[in-house]
């Protein structure tokens, strides 16, 4: 014969009070947790983008570095998108907008970037989007998780 198993059911009411209105704040917590952790990575790959190397080739077929100018596009353009909810919350870390180039054409900013990220015919490859994407993994979920965390404490007072 085996024997049954007791549950102590005290508290659960509490418990399921704290897990109802955490569901009726879930979009606004998560956008905020989201918010967060796209914030570290933001922080991340502005520190990348103002390490990034500048210069010019001294002749042309020498590959060069991105000079000052597109360097500085870069930061002034990094940004966070709209944060979208619904059944996926998420956002992307990026960069927006165009710069003047010598030849003063405009020129989008994420080109310019995926041109020094991956290199060119004429610009030396700086991996700097892939090396964000790593370096920032974990302050980021550490973010998320501090605030999700911030947020359980509040309902439960």
């Amino acid at each position: 014969m085996s024997k049954g198993m007791s549950v102590d059911t005290k508290g659960i009411e509490e418990t399921l009070a704290m897990f109802e209105q955490l569901s009726d704040n879930a979009e606004a917590v998560m956008k905020q947790c989201v918010y967060k952790g796209a914030g570290k990575v933001a922080d991340t790959m502005k520190e990348k983008v103002e390490a990034l190397r500048t210069g010019s080739g001294k002749t042309r077929k020498e590959l060069r570095y991105c000079y000052d100018y597109e360097k500085q596009a870069l930061i002034d353009n990094l940004g966070i998108a709209p944060i979208k909810g619904g059944d996926n919350t998420n956002t992307k870390v990026g960069f927006d907008g165009y710069y003047d180039s010598r030849s003063g054409d405009k020129k989008p900013v994420p080109l310019l970037a995926n041109s020094i990220n991956a290199g060119t015919s004429f610009m030396k490859k700086q991996a700097f989007i892939t090396s964000t994407k790593r370096a920032s993994e974990s302050a980021c979920v550490e973010a998320m998780q501090k605030q999700l965390d911030k947020a359980i404490e509040k309902v439960q007072k």
